[in-house]
């Protein structure tokens, strides 16, 4: 009976633990505003797309979210962050978006820019607050046809395809020292059970290295299946961060 009682009480104690690390946004800081990524994307034709997301803490219902960057031709301009969503109780989630290509009237100062630095202003409550990346303001250069930087999570997730038997996607993580493990936690019974994979390296994410791209496939998905629910950790340095979508899980269906 007792030894009995002390595994029940150690599967509550998992359950709890599990509960409570999947309930709470990956992201959110004591900062009012923060860079979650942004990408530079350079196609045919002189396509130039500059973009990411922002989160912010809800500071009042009216607010205003501006990216403030320079191409390198010695000015500065704004482009508005659009809401998206929130992320948690007290959190927020904003997009932001501006594009050119060759011969455009629209953006034209984008156009052969090779790096794009900028900062994030956010006003609500009759204050601003600004997110410079410590003063240094954030910068993304041309790499390949995408680039690709992280602001606050170390770890975030990019895509992902659940076809016949095959769960597959990528993320994004934090280049913080050549040893590293990525995993991916996934449910295909709505958590009653779990698995557990590895995720592998798979190229640079941008001119410096400073971020990676890593990929996971996994060839074991009965075709029964119709969705799969997941979250990523990423361990490094002896510490473990997680991607778990602000508490609700990723899920991909077929």
């Amino acid at each position: 009976m007792l030894r009995g009682m002390k595994k029940y009480l150690s599967g509550v104690a998992f359950l709890a633990i599990f509960a409570l690390t999947f309930a709470q946004s990956a992201f959110a800081s004591d900062q009012p505003a923060q860079l979650i990524s942004a990408n530079l994307y350079a196609y045919k034709y002189g396509y130039l797309s500059f973009s990411g997301n922002v989160e912010v803490s809800n500071q009042a219902y009216q607010k205003n979210v501006t990216i403030h960057y320079t191409p390198g031709n010695g000015q500065w301009y704004d482009t508005p962050a659009s809401y998206q969503g929130p992320t948690d109780s007290t959190h927020e989630k904003w997009n932001f978006a501006v594009s050119t290509y060759s011969g455009d009237t629209v953006n034209p100062q984008l156009q052969g820019a090779q790096t794009v630095q900028f900062a994030i202003k956010y006003e609500a409550g009759g204050q601003t607050y600004w997110d410079n990346n410590n003063g240094q303001n954030y910068s993304v250069s041309r790499y390949n046809l995408s680039s690709t930087i992280l602001g606050k999570p170390n770890v975030l997730q990019a895509f992902d395809s659940l076809s016949q038997n095959t769960f597959s996607g990528g993320l994004f993580v934090k280049n913080l020292d050549y040893t590293k493990t990525v995993k991916v936690r996934y449910t295909t019974d709505n958590w009653n059970t779990t698995k557990e994979g590895t995720a592998t390296y798979y190229a640079p994410a941008n001119s410096d290295g400073s971020v990676q791209e890593w990929h996971f496939s996994f060839n074991n998905i009965d075709s029964s299946v119709s969705q799969i629910k997941y979250a990523i950790s990423y361990t490094v340095n002896g510490q473990t961060y997680w991607d778990n979508n602000y508490g609700s899980n990723y899920t991909v269906n077929r």
